[in-house]
């Protein structure tokens, strides 16, 4: 009701030009608003309603259309082939010009790992050639470090890695020195495979060290092996090792120990018998001599040396013996045969006696007369 009355009154207020001025203008907004429905297709009523929503449509359309400009008819599979395809054959112009190029065959080979064995020889196993591409000894690196471990004695183990762009190092692990064969030449090193390393000057040998005094490759190498097996502590007091064959035993090895005592040992039983000396040393005096050939007995050099005498007056002894019955049996040679000699002649000087004194039977028929003659 309050409302009814206010408008009521505002309509009293209005003066007569309010009210055609107000007229008016209901006239040219309807005039508007049917111009409104003609271009766009809107009812006036809902004009007002619409205007907020119609920006917010044309740019919905404006993003589907770029969508739209942004896809192609051109399957997706389609494309990943053409682009791999583009790839590839962007690559093998590369790889070509690349192999074309001296840079192809430009390497850089270094070497680690060495003691002993030389820089340069460990290149010359390896087999790479300046002429060899870079891709030839990529693709190749564990037959090279093989090449390499066969070729070089001092290499136990080798390995090869590459380094962007043309980088290649060869590093190896070497077999340790066992021990020295001293021959007229000096020290050979003797590795740990049984081979040998090369000439060492006296200058540059260790403190303590193994001596070798054998010429028999295949028995160095099978000795190599047997010290591999043997406990550090036994090893570190061998000195030197001769090889002494007898008739029973023709590996018979004696060593000689820094301690002073040798040993005398088979090669074939060195890591049988050889660790019993550790239990036994510590009852013996220095200087003793442990024989392991057959059993296990200890005895002296002057008990040896004594021993040595005693065989040399046996061996003589019997050697005269000998001698004075080969002279024996050749002096009784000599009279059988003097005897026999002797016989014969007799035989032949009586029978030339019977041959004169009696004729043959065909001699006296021929001194008869015929009887027809008388």
């Amino acid at each position: 009701m309050a409302k009814k009355d206010q408008k009521s009154q505002e309509k009293k207020v209005l003066t007569e030009w309010q009210k055609r001025n107000l007229e008016f203008l209901r006239k040219q907004e309807t005039k508007d608003s049917e111009e409104m429905t003609n271009k766009t297709g809107v009812h006036p009523e809902k004009a007002t309603s619409q205007e907020n929503k119609i920006p917010v449509k044309k740019k919905v359309k404006k993003k589907k259309r770029k969508k739209v400009h942004t896809t192609s008819n051109i399957p997706t599979a389609q494309q990943n082939l053409a682009g791999l395809v583009i790839f590839i054959a962007v690559s093998l112009i590369v790889f070509s010009l690349f192999f074309i190029s001296p840079w192809s065959k430009q390497k850089i080979l270094t070497v680690s790992g060495t003691k002993n064995a030389l820089p340069e020889d460990v290149k010359v196993a390896s087999g790479i050639l300046d002429t060899d591409y870079i891709t030839h000894v990529f693709f190749n690196q564990e037959e090279i470090a093989s090449t390499v471990e066969k070729t070089n004695v001092w290499v136990k183990k080798a390995t090869v890695t590459y380094s962007f762009p043309n980088q290649f190092n060869i590093a190896v692990k070497e077999y340790p020195i066992v021990a020295y064969r001293q021959t007229s030449n000096g020290y050979v090193s003797i590795l740990e495979s049984g081979k040998t390393g090369g000439t060492v000057s006296a200058g540059k040998l260790p403190d303590k060290f193994i001596t070798l005094k054998m010429d028999d490759e295949k028995k160095i190498e099978d000795l190599v092996k047997e010290l591999h097996k043997l406990d550090s502590k036994i090893k570190n007091n061998i000195q030197i090792i001769n090889l002494t064959p007898t008739k029973a035993t023709t590996d018979l090895l004696t060593i000689e120990l820094y301690d002073g005592n040798s040993i005398r040992v088979p090669l074939s039983q060195l890591t049988t018998k050889l660790p019993y000396y550790e239990k036994i040393k510590s009852k013996l005096s220095n200087g003793c001599i442990v024989d392991m050939e057959v059993g296990l007995y200890t005895t002296t050099p002057e008990v040896e040396a004594s021993k040595t005498d005693k065989d040399k007056k046996k061996d003589k002894s019997k050697t005269d013996k000998k001698e004075d019955k080969e002279i024996s049996d050749e002096g009784q040679e000599t009279t059988t045969l003097t005897k026999q000699n002797t016989e014969e002649e007799a035989n032949a000087e009586n029978s030339d006696i019977q041959g004169v004194g009696k004729p043959t039977v065909n001699q006296d028929k021929t001194l008869q007369p015929s009887p027809s003659q008388d």
